[in-house]
């Protein structure tokens, strides 16, 4: 067949057209594969030598740059996380504080005809008053059923927070059974306090820092206050000179003559 294709080539005047070039021909015989360049789309110098050591540290600055600001921000975020946190739990503390102190002076009482309602004097003078120590019928008994209209002497006392350098409220609820005393022990209320306000006032209106119904001025002698002041600063870790402040006024049911 392919000689009669030469003949008719030959008879028309026709040249044979150069047959392709196998990849795989050498010189125009079967040898090894050799690709040639494509010198159309010339390979860049830089793939061909790699980075140089300026855009190495340029690479490692700019990331560098990079995971300081995510660290920045990561820190603020954590930051406001915790004061959020912190906030939540002084506010818990100075509602179940103020609450049970509300509670418990609401419900001062007598025992025998006489009030027993005295500030205790702090006596290494740190501070104006030590706390304070009345008779009230808002015993709590975690022992079990008991008599909750049972008399209690029930005093708030201020100590030392060394976690937080400032002082702490400890409630003490001591039964009384005639003059003895049994039973009772110090429940920590809240802590982190920076400053505790107290102020007591007589049926005139009059203010007071400290108060005794057994040997105080003649509007204190066995009697109780009309209405008391509590305000409770706690610390402020991100500015001591704004401490978080909790304060209620309310008046003592017991002070009322009928």
């Amino acid at each position: 067949m392919r000689e009669d294709r030469r003949q008719t080539n030959r008879k028309w005047g026709c040249k044979a057209s150069n047959p392709p070039v196998s990849p795989f021909m050498k010189g125009g015989k079967e040898g090894g594969f050799r690709p040639r360049r494509d010198t159309r789309y010339p390979i860049p110098d830089t793939l061909e030598r790699g980075f140089t050591l300026v855009e190495i540290l340029v690479a490692i600055a700019i990331l560098a740059v990079v995971l300081s600001t995510i660290y920045v921000s990561y820190i603020s975020t954590m930051r406001v996380v915790k004061s959020l946190e912190y906030g939540d739990e002084i506010y818990y503390m100075a509602r179940i504080t103020l609450e049970r102190m509300v509670l418990d002076l609401q419900s001062a009482c007598k025992e025998k005809d006489a009030y027993e309602f005295s500030t205790l004097k702090d006596s290494t003078g740190k501070l104006p008053l030590k706390g304070v120590s009345f008779l009230s019928r808002a015993h709590l008994d975690f022992s079990g059923p008991g008599d909750t209209m049972a008399v209690a002497q029930i005093s708030y006392e201020l100590e030392g927070d060394p976690e937080s350098g400032g002082f702490s409220i400890v409630r003490r609820d001591v039964l009384r059974q005639g003059q003895g005393r049994q039973g009772g022990e110090g429940h920590l209320l809240c802590r982190r306090l920076q400053f505790v306000n107290l102020r007591f006032y007589d049926a005139n209106g009059r203010e007071y820092t400290l108060w005794d119904s057994r040997s105080g001025s003649e509007a204190q002698r066995n009697n109780i206050p009309a209405a008391v002041f509590i305000e409770l600063n706690f610390i402020n870790p991100d500015d001591e000179a704004r401490p978080y402040k909790f304060m209620t006024r309310f008046i003592l049911p017991g002070s009322v003559k009928m």
